[in-house]
């Protein structure tokens, strides 16, 4: 590798560290009230109804008449989600509808 190519590496890889290690040493330091802790509870949830929703909405996996695979499977997700309360089940539950409606349908 040549020097610019590392060069670049490492500068990346500083910024990359300042920009998730300075939010957390500052905030530490802070008292933040409960409302604000509260509300930032709900920020992994909404990042990833963004993903699903961005997945299922802007380029679903279609069959030739019409079904989106990409919604069918996000339901049985759900539903196996809501049944066994486990992240692990869920995701299982959701790629497994998807690869076996994939082969099924496509």
């Amino acid at each position: 590798m040549n020097g610019e190519i590392l060069s670049t590496i490492a500068v990346c890889a500083a910024l990359t560290l300042v920009v998730r290690a300075l939010p957390i040493v500052f905030l530490s330091r802070m008292r933040m009230p409960a409302v604000l802790l509260d509300w930032l509870g709900f920020v992994p949830s909404a990042i990833m109804a963004a993903l699903v929703t961005a997945e299922v909405v802007g380029r679903p996996a279609m069959t030739p008449s019409g079904i989106s695979i990409s919604l069918v499977a996000t339901i049985v997700a759900a539903a196996a989600g809501a049944v066994s309360r486990s992240l692990f089940a869920t995701i299982v539950a959701g790629v497994a509808a998807f690869l076996v409606l994939q082969a099924l349908l496509m």
